[in-house]
């Protein structure tokens, strides 16, 4: 084995040689007498270049403080005839940096760099904003501004520092290039992002990209420490020639977080979207690697295990490849996907027809994403895999920016030990800019159209053709025979229950047996409307709550995110049957609707797993009328106080009350026994009624916060309370409170518990 992977690896850097040779000569051109290339002096931010392929050589680095990377700066390559520099700020072209030896130097050596053996007196044009100095700097060579995109016979050089958002003009400067010019291109991103805040891409990068470089979205900021460029010692990630060599020999569990993140990550995912399957470096890649020509699919019966850094990178690259393999506009099914999501028998009827969604979106006041957010509206259709769908929609919608998805299941499941489904997003996503839109997924999946939620949009019409329908119970306008006398015998692999406030999006096998639906959805109302009760807030939901059942669930037996809540399949057994959840309950599952409903800004560390556990409590509570002990851990008031007993008497600390949630909670549920639920919701008020600008900002602030109005709700001094368990509290803090009585539970005032 280790003999041909020496072979393998010497065949590899033989290839890599005459790339190897080029970059030295770029260098030694470019950096021919600079030793130092500084920041920007005018304020100027630098942006950073991935890269693609293994054509391009790095000039210069830059440190991104605070991510423990660094990113490309300076970067050369070649596209057909011609040659492309990239530098991550336009400063360098103009005054004061062209004023700078070192700067100077730089900028003349490309001049010589692009001229290469052509001894004839060249023309630099030049597209985009001013550039101060840079007529009397060549004042040797002819220079143009270059207006409505004629370039000139003899124009050799372009400096652009603009994006180009009309694609006749990239054409016209891809022509240039591959006929022999030189582009020399200054990132615009620190002018951009001065006008249009967030995610913007240059397209530029479509043409840049075929050389292999790509421009991000990313701006560095001069410090003292970080004030020149790198020019030596670049990181094995910088580069694919040295980065998969190094993958090669390193597990990937071994990388560092932010360098898996921010630079290892983004450069192969890169690589997979810049180059065709038949590439050069693709080629390389797999040949390394020692990959198969196609995915292996998990499944529960036959798991795949990514348990070593080196067997979860062949499977990522796996993905990759296959991904390539099935393209963007092809209608074929992936390896794998009748296992899951599931396939459409070929004799169920795909229909046409045109429907009316109604419209949830908006702020409920809970843990969302940051607008502008598109959320999901469900059809009851689902989208066979590997087929083709067509959305057609009126004109006045366009401008809506309206998305089509196909799928649910969007979890990345690369940092799992053993896979038991696909590992990657499944899902599809398309915008429906125009009015007919054809859409497709070699997954398949149910389909949503995604809002804005900004839109002001109440209803949506469209036409569905081709799709299947799926079992979809909404209730209070599906009725009960209609579903069993019908939908629920709709043949799509997955359906939906759904209500005004939450929908259960499961495996359609699950609802078989299931015969009453509208008393189902009816409780799990009662218990989102409990949860808001207790969130204080309207128990009129903007939108729905989405539960998703999945194969594979990515973190823990379950788990919350800001727009779902995903649940592994056997939890049907209890999410499905009213009478278990009346009688039993189900914590798992009230306990992650309890994440979506907490106060994630104002609650200090270590209450992530506890005051969500107050909603479960709530539940069990007010809606199951089974009172406030209820979980296995806090199953009755004895457990509680033994779980308080051994906590006090073994050396308490705050430390220690954070590491053990259930502990934790047995301090709420001393003062719940002692003044019931109001105090809570109360206190709950006044965090639901803060403004975000007066939130409390450090730790000890959020623990004061919640000591004084917990105190003041409660009409009680809290200090000696917060004092046997533990809770660091200010002493202004103490003072505010002073006034009030002092209490204790008489647990603690008779000495029941034994603790000193």
């Amino acid at each position: 084995m280790y003999k041909r992977f020496c072979i393998i690896y010497l065949f590899l850097l033989c290839g890599f040689t005459h790339l190897i040779k080029a970059q030295q000569t770029d260098r030694s051109i470019l950096l021919n007498g600079v030793t130092q290339i500084p920041f920007p002096t005018n304020g100027s931010m630098v942006s950073g270049f991935y890269i693609g392929n293994n054509d391009p050589t790095i000039i210069a680095a830059i440190n991104v403080e605070g991510f423990g990377i660094k990113l490309n700066a300076i970067t050369t390559s070649r596209l057909g005839k011609g040659k492309i520099i990239v530098f991550g700020s336009p400063a360098y072209f103009s005054l004061p940096m062209l004023g700078n030896h070192q700067v100077g130097i730089l900028i003349k050596n490309v001049v010589e760099w692009s001229k290469g053996d052509d001894k004839d007196k060249l023309e630099i044009g030049l597209i985009g904003a001013e550039k101060p100095g840079i007529e009397a700097f060549f004042n040797a060579y002819k220079i143009r501004q270059i207006k409505k995109f004629k370039i000139g016979k003899r124009t050799k050089i372009i400096f652009l520092d603009q994006d180009l958002e009309d694609k006749l003009e990239r054409e016209k400067l891809e022509n240039f290039i591959r006929s022999g010019g030189t582009l020399v291109f200054g990132s615009p991103y620190n002018e951009i992002l001065k006008v249009k805040s967030g995610a913007h891409e240059l397209k530029i990068n479509q043409l840049l990209m075929k050389a292999g470089i790509f421009n991000a979205n990313i701006l560095i900021k001069q410090t003292k420490e970080n004030n020149n460029l790198i020019l030596s010692n670049f990181p094995y990630y910088l580069h694919p020639n040295t980065l998969f060599p190094y993958l090669s020999d390193t597990a990937i569990t071994d990388i560092s977080y932010e360098e898996k993140l921010y630079a290892v990550n983004t450069t192969i995912d890169l690589i997979f979207k810049a180059n065709m399957l038949n590439s050069p470096i693709l080629k390389e890649i797999r040949t390394m690697f020692n990959l198969s020509d196609s995915i292996r699919y998990p499944s529960k019966l036959h798991p795949i295990s990514i348990a070593t850094g080196k067997e979860k990178l062949a499977y990522i690259l796996e993905g990759k490849f296959n991904q390539l393999k099935l393209g963007t506009d092809t209608f074929v099914k992936a390896p794998g996907y009748h296992v899951f999501p599931g396939e459409v028998d070929k004799d169920v009827k795909r229909i046409t027809e045109e429907i009316t969604i109604p419209v949830k979106i908006g702020i409920q006041g809970l843990w969302e994403p940051k607008s502008v957010f598109y959320r999901p509206q469900s059809t009851g259709f689902y989208v066979p895999a590997g087929e083709k769908v067509k959305i057609t929609i009126a004109d006045e919608l366009i401008g809506q920016r309206l998305k089509a998805q196909i799928g649910v299941h969007n979890n990345d499941l690369m940092h799992k030990d053993e896979l038991t489904r696909l590992g990657f997003d499944l899902t599809r996503e398309f915008e429906l800019n125009t009015t007919e839109k054809v859409i497709f997924s070699p997954y398949g999946g149910l389909l949503s159209i995604k809002v804005a939620d900004t839109s002001a949009l109440k209803f949506i019409k469209l036409t569905v053709s081709g799709a299947v329908k799926s079992p979809y119970f909404k209730l209070g306008e599906t009725t009960e025979d209609e579903w069993k006398a019908q939908i629920k015998g709709h043949k799509a692999p997955w359906a939906e229950l759904s209500s005004e406030k939450v929908s259960l999006i499961i495996p359609s096998n699950r609802i078989l047996k299931l015969d009453h639906p509208q008393q189902l959805m009816q409780f799990w109302d009662k218990v989102l409307d409990a949860d808001a009760d207790l969130a204080i807030v309207s128990r009129e939901r903007k939108y729905k709550e989405r539960i998703i059942v999945d194969d594979q669930v990515a973190f823990g037996f379950m788990f919350t995110d800001q727009d779902r809540i995903v649940v592994p399949e056997e939890s049907c057994d209890w999410m499905l049957n009213e009478n278990i959840l009346l009688t039993k309950g189900s914590w798992g599952h009230f306990h992650e609707l309890g994440h979506r409903h907490q106060f994630w800004g104002i609650d200090f560390d270590g209450l992530g797993e506890v005051t969500v556990n107050l909603f479960s409590m709530y539940v069990y509570d007010q809606v199951l009328k089974k009172g406030i002990y209820s979980a296995d851990n806090i199953s009755s008031r004895e457990v509680v106080f033994k779980r308080i007993k051994k906590y006090l008497n073994n050396k308490p600390t705050f430390e220690k009350w954070k590491d053990d949630p259930f502990t934790a909670l047995c301090m709420y549920i001393q003062l719940i026994e002692n003044f019931g639920w109001k105090p809570i919701k109360e206190v709950n008020k006044v965090y639901r009624n803060l403004p975000l600008s007066n939130y409390p900002k450090s730790q000890q602030e959020k623990i004061d916060f919640w000591f004084i109005n917990i105190s003041k709700a409660t009409k009680t001094n809290l200090s000696s309370f917060f004092d046997v368990w533990k809770l660091p509290i200010s002493n202004e803090a103490k003072r505010e409170v002073a006034n009030l009585r002092v209490w204790l539970p008489v647990e603690f005032s008779s000495g029941l518990m034994g603790f000193k």
